[in-house]
């Protein structure tokens, strides 16, 4: 039976030098992805790939959980797989798969309680198993789920009240090196306008910033987001020109050239100046950390500061859990379900074949659409009355009547 599996390793039981050592680009999450596709490990899979974790969710009746973990650390080229392996937790159930993938797509299970990214990430990992052609029903059926308890929990409790994220997060880190009233006078460079640099910028003015700079590998997504949020934007290939000039810089850009210490040069006056690196691997040198008056802040080193968000948050985790547990239910339910759907569409099947093969011996039915109007309206009433005997039964009495159906037809 095919059941839906994840294998995760994220901050909960990895710091941050060992989760980039498993960070995918999207280019290298579709090879790996048609990767287990042609070695015929997994007949569907999603990968979610963030600074917090790298995830893999995927449908088969015979591969194990292990033999994707040791896929992936081999694609990664790891050779000391058994130090990853205490790392990484699996999910073997389709129940289980789903109810964690739940827990972090409404981020349950994120650095910051509630984070507003991760649905977005969530939304475009399944955007790009789409596009490869690489979705399957389970997989399907879990990401629909998440997105209705997405909307049930916004509408439903509290837990998506106030503004709180790892970018917002982020420029409240920031006051704890310059004060918040200074903000207005200090300049900041936003390094990468994907889903976290646009989440800081978009914030960045109504914590007081007033001079902000974006700078992207696409000038031009720079270019549309500044000019959408009233700031500033320079090209990708001139990042590195001025950076003695900016007090504030945040990087949420990987797998590029770091930022290195000789490159920040020292600044004119004797002001404090804060380095955030929000990406993963890290894209500011760490030596960074040594020069004087800098602050060099990594993702494991951000907290939250809304504390009155955080509390409201906390307070509605119960009510979110309780709607985890129904939808975790219903996706149960639907599993039950399975085979009957799959009877009753092999039944319909059947009968049309043998609709269509009548029908091909009347020629006076063949003009316009009446022979189609027909087979419909008799296939119809012809799958009613099993289909309605089989969604009541259930049990037992379901197993025999799906058995006897799939024998009598041949349909199996």
């Amino acid at each position: 039976m095919t059941t839906l599996q994840a294998i995760s390793l994220s901050h909960e039981t990895a710091s941050l030098e060992w989760r980039q050592a498993l960070q995918l680009s999207k280019e290298e999450a579709a090879d790996f992805m048609v990767h287990l596709k042609e070695q015929k490990l997994a007949e569907a899979v999603m990968v979610v790939t963030t600074c917090n974790r790298t995830e893999v969710y995927f449908e088969s009746a015979g591969t194990p959980a292990d033999v994707i973990q040791d896929e992936l650390l081999q694609f990664k080229g790891i050779e000391n797989k058994n130090a990853f392996a205490p790392l990484f937790k699996h999910f073997t159930r389709s129940e289980d798969s789903l109810h964690y993938l739940l827990e972090v797509g409404l981020g349950l299970r994120s650095q910051v309680l509630g984070d507003r990214q991760i649905i977005g990430q969530f939304k475009d990992s399944y955007q790009l198993t789409k596009d490869i052609n690489l979705g399957g029903t389970l997989l399907h059926q879990a990401l629909q789920t998440l997105f209705r308890t997405h909307k049930r929990v916004h509408n439903e409790t509290s837990f998506r009240s106030g503004a709180s994220s790892v970018g917002y997060a982020a420029l409240e880190r920031i006051s704890d090196f310059i004060p918040r009233k200074e903000f207005s006078g200090k300049r900041m460079l936003i390094i990468g306008t994907g889903q976290m640099g646009t989440d800081v910028a978009k914030y960045a003015t109504s914590f007081g910033f007033r001079d902000v700079v974006l700078t992207n590998r696409t000038d031009e997504k720079a270019l549309t987001l500044a000019a959408k949020l009233g700031l500033q934007a320079i090209p990708f290939a001139e990042r590195f020109d001025a950076l003695a000039t900016y007090d504030v810089i945040i990087s949420c850009v990987s797998a590029g050239e770091q930022i290195t210490a000789a490159q920040l040069g020292a600044l004119q006056q004797e002001n404090k100046r804060v380095l955030v690196d929000l990406s993963v691997p890290l894209s500011i040198n760490p030596a960074a950390a040594q020069m004087p008056r800098i602050t060099l802040i990594n993702m494991d080193q951000i907290t939250s500061r809304t504390e009155a968000v955080k509390k409201a948050r906390e307070a509605s985790i119960s009510d979110v859990r309780h709607i985890v547990e129904e939808e975790t239910a219903g996706f149960a339910h639907w599993l039950q379900d399975l085979p009957l759907y799959h009877s009753i569409s092999e039944l319909k099947a059947f009968f049309a074949t043998v609709l269509e093969s009548e029908l091909q011996k009347h020629s006076n039915l063949q003009e316009g659409d009446a022979a189609s109007k027909l087979a419909k309206a008799t296939l119809d009433r012809l799958i009613r009355r099993p289909a309605g005997a089989l969604r009541a039964a259930d049990g037992t009495s379901r197993e025999v009547l799906l058995q006897s159906l799939n024998q009598l037809f041949q349909i199996a």
